[in-house]
């Protein structure tokens, strides 16, 4: 059991819900980048998600693929990213899983790419358009490296498609909260509810997370009716490139992900045990 499992399955133990925030490395630099994963460790984020930059990352909505092409601009490469990495861990034990797409990874080989990861402290591995049935190489070279692989399931996933996800996930099971690509602000009603009750009940101990759309307090307050972790992504990416673009100073940039962080950290619930 690494960092990550043991977080959530304590977390889960107690049970509390948390906030699991999603940064892009590198944009605004990997400086910037070092800086926020600080302040969100500060902040009281269980984990965190590290998105690698991709030239074409599919699932994301505008805010993310702009946060992207801003990285991939500025330079930033994966042992780059990496190198930041291990940078943070030296000083931080807050649990990072790190979001990729295939291409990237397969490029270099499943084994490599996730002993590297390993390496540099990573924790956890999700890949973006990695299909559940196709991907068993992955989670067994992310588990032979000490990294939890993590599966997505969405509304229209099948029961037993579900099952297979849970089965091969390590640390948490995301579940997409809504339909389409990420980044599009919603409320959470009541069939995304049954959705996240039907994968709760289909994950039994291991813990589920919830993102895409979340951006407000109420939002996280309803996402955790259901799940373990809340998922910040595009709204947090937004609101840290507002605030550099503002005043271009990485201590305004980090501060702005602390603030907005523990604004929604308002939104969990306290200790419900289940």
């Amino acid at each position: 059991m690494n960092r990550l499992e043991r977080r959530l399955s304590d977390l889960r133990a107690r049970g509390e819900r948390g906030l699991a925030p999603y940064v892009t490395a590198g944009d605004g630099g990997l400086e910037t980048t070092l800086a926020v994963l600080h302040a969100l460790d500060q902040a009281g984020a269980v984990c965190v998600e590290v998105g690698l930059p991709f030239s074409d990352p599919i699932a994301d909505g505008p805010v993310l693929q702009a946060a992207a092409d801003r990285a991939i601009a500025a330079g930033t490469t994966f042992s780059g990213v990496l190198g930041m990495l291990a940078r943070f861990r030296e000083e931080s034990q807050m649990p990072v899983a790190v979001m990729a797409y295939a291409n990237g990874l397969l490029a270099r080989g499943w084994e490599e790419s996730c002993r590297a990861i390993a390496g540099a402290g990573g924790d956890g591995l999700l890949v973006a358009d990695l299909p559940v049935e196709e991907g068993q190489e992955m989670a067994s070279a992310a588990r032979a490296a000490g990294l939890a692989p993590v599966f997505f399931v969405s509304p229209t996933t099948s029961e037993a498609r579900m099952a297979r996800a849970v089965e091969m996930s390590r640390g948490f099971v995301y579940a997409i909260g809504r339909f389409g690509v990420t980044g599009a602000r919603t409320e959470i009603g009541a069939e995304a509810q049954a959705f996240l009750a039907r994968v709760r009940k289909q994950a039994k101990n291991l813990p589920v997370a919830v993102g895409f759309g979340i951006s407000t307090a109420g939002q996280v307050a309803e996402a955790v009716r259901h799940a373990d972790l809340a998922i910040v992504g595009s709204a947090l990416v937004q609101r840290v490139h507002e605030a550099e673009a503002f005043a271009p100073d990485i201590a305004g940039a980090a501060g702005a992900a602390r603030d907005f962080v523990r604004e929604l950290m308002k939104g969990l619930p306290a200790c419900t045990p289940r």
